[in-house]
């Protein structure tokens, strides 16, 4: 898993970019059907589900854009990308009010700043895993 971050770290800005375009154009799209899935009991909304993993990988594809060839995260660009995620999340979500058959959801906000948090700690931990074996085998 290690080799497979480290082989992506050279093009995830272009893969960054392309993944905040598509959630812009996504969210931008009037009147999405909510994918659920039927039980005998209720209904499971997987929205906040893919809210979730949305926003978990834009967080693991801005810190690996912003972060350097080392992997080394200090804490206060830790601080600034992740404030910088929840910004955008606020717009994407914000801007739903214009569009016609969508509305602002405090859910979708929450399965939004989970993501974000999970994808921090995600890239906190394999990122110092990774900056300790670049460190200790330099090629």
């Amino acid at each position: 898993m290690i080799q497979i971050i480290v082989s992506l770290r050279p093009v995830s800005r272009y893969i960054l970019i392309i993944w905040v375009l598509t959630i812009i154009t996504v969210s931008s799209l009037p009147s999405l059907p909510t994918l659920k899935i039927h039980t005998a009991k209720s209904d499971i909304r997987l929205d906040y589900f893919i809210h979730f993993c949305e926003y978990g990988f834009l967080a693991f594809l801005a810190f690996l854009t912003f972060t350097g060839k080392d992997f080394i995260l200090n804490i206060g660009k830790t601080i600034l990308i992740t404030l910088f995620l929840i910004l955008f999340a606020l717009f994407d979500e914000t801007h739903q009010i214009w569009i016609p058959g969508r509305a602002f959801n405090y859910r979708d906000i929450i399965g939004n700043f989970t993501g974000i948090i999970a994808g921090v700690i995600f890239c906190v931990f394999v990122f110092r895993k990774i900056a300790t074996t670049v460190r200790n085998n330099p090629k």
